[in-house]
């Protein structure tokens, strides 16, 4: 200690000694500096396994969102285009959703989300985007039915847009073909004419788009072509409806 405040060179000494003590004191402090860099590595791994979690999950729920937007959008459109639909009529109309299709393979039929406290009516016509989708045929309270324009069983007077020529067409159980009824072998009907409701029994309003003709046959020994028509309603595909009021006389 006396020689240490008396005289400089023991600095020297200290120096040399702290040259070979500092490994000796790094390797002491190795194990906690180990622990402690392991702990804030295992640390901050956990933290980006969490983040990384959290932000796999906030994409799948984007991607749900993006799906819905998808629905959402496909269906503003088809409204948008129904409602399109209507003006040209000047018609009352109230819309529709379909919620079921009658499994019968024998029947083409579907339940709507519409019945008697809507003033839905049995005979009622409905419309899609595109065309005459069919008729009402049963009322409840909340929801009714309605027979396709394909079913079998199904009739609708109409006519020849482009000549006036009144017939009837009828349901095959194809859903993508309709026939004229009695149309004479003479009659002026070509491929591609549009065919309307004639507003002929009182049924359908005239003037709805119902089918378009695809195919004309005429046999020789028949009184009647053989006339068929592709439905111009989207019958397969279409969920949003309009069902249309008559207009009463004034």
């Amino acid at each position: 200690m006396a020689l240490d405040a008396r005289y400089t060179q023991v600095d020297y000494v200290r120096q040399t000694l702290s040259y070979l003590i500092s490994p000796v004191q790094s390797l002491i402090s190795l194990p906690t500096d180990m622990v402690e860099w392991s702990s804030r590595t295992f640390a901050e791994r956990d933290e980006l396994i969490e983040d990384n979690r959290s932000l796999n999950n906030e994409v799948l729920v984007l991607k749900q969102q993006a799906q819905r937007l998808a629905v959402l959008e496909a269906e503003n459109e088809r409204l948008r285009r129904l409602l399109d639909a209507t003006p040209r009529f000047d018609a009352d109309y109230l819309t529709a959703e379909m919620l079921s299709v009658d499994p019968d393979p024998f029947t083409h039929q579907v339940i709507v989300n519409r019945g008697a406290q809507d003033g839905v009516y049995v005979g009622q016509a409905v419309l899609d985007a595109t065309g005459l989708f069919g008729q009402v045929i049963q009322v409840n309270s909340l929801t009714s039915r309605v027979l396709m324009v394909a079913d079998a069983n199904h009739a609708v007077p109409v006519q020849v847009n482009r000549t006036g020529m009144r017939s009837i067409v009828v349901g095959t159980g194809d859903m993508n073909v309709l026939e004229l009824e009695f149309v004479p072998n003479t009659a002026d009907v070509r491929i591609g004419d549009l065919l309307i409701t004639s507003g002929l029994a009182g049924r359908f309003p005239e003037g709805y788009p119902v089918a378009e003709v695809q195919a004309i046959e005429y046999d020789t020994g028949e009184p009647f072509a053989t006339i068929r028509a592709r439905p111009l309603a989207e019958l397969s595909r279409s969920r949003n409806l309009l069902l249309i009021f008559k207009r009463e006389p004034q």
